[in-house]
């Protein structure tokens, strides 16, 4: 830590703030802009109302991913609100949502208190579903009927 003036004391560290990734003393913790000093708890929300940082734009259909998307979609009242954060932090990956009715006998993926989910098989042409992550570029949420 160095001094800046008696009394206040400011940690060296990486910051955008000023244009540029380059290493700086804030006088003030306020003074500096790139919030890096802030708690997980105190940053700021998404417009969705998630703080997470670890959203990719370009990030690929994984087995983790997946098990995020339905651990976030376990509560149904959420369903909605849940589903649109996961879409807009995720907008490369493909999300159907229909009734478990349109799936006919099918066998899922991976199934919740209310929902199955499928996976969607990388293609140019039709649709089609896969049980294989390596080939998914999607989902399909098949809601159950109530």
């Amino acid at each position: 830590m160095s001094t800046i003036e008696p009394g206040v004391t400011a940690e060296t560290k990486q910051c955008s703030c000023k244009g540029e990734e380059q290493l700086h003393n804030p006088k003030h913790s306020s003074s500096c802009q790139c919030n890096s000093h802030q708690s997980e708890d105190s940053k700021p929300e998404h417009s969705c109302g998630c703080r997470h940082e670890d959203h990719a734009a370009t990030e690929e259909l994984s087995q983790s991913l997946i098990d995020k998307l339905v651990a976030s979609l376990a509560d149904k009242n959420d369903y909605q609100a849940k589903l649109s954060c996961f879409k807009k932090h995720h907008p490369s990956i493909r999300i159907i949502e229909c009734s478990e009715d349109d799936m006919a006998e099918r066998e899922a993926f991976m199934s919740a208190s209310y929902f199955d989910l499928f996976l969607m098989a990388k293609g140019t042409s039709c649709a089609r579903l896969t049980n294989s992550v390596d080939l998914a570029i999607g989902v399909v949420i098949a809601l159950h009927e109530e």
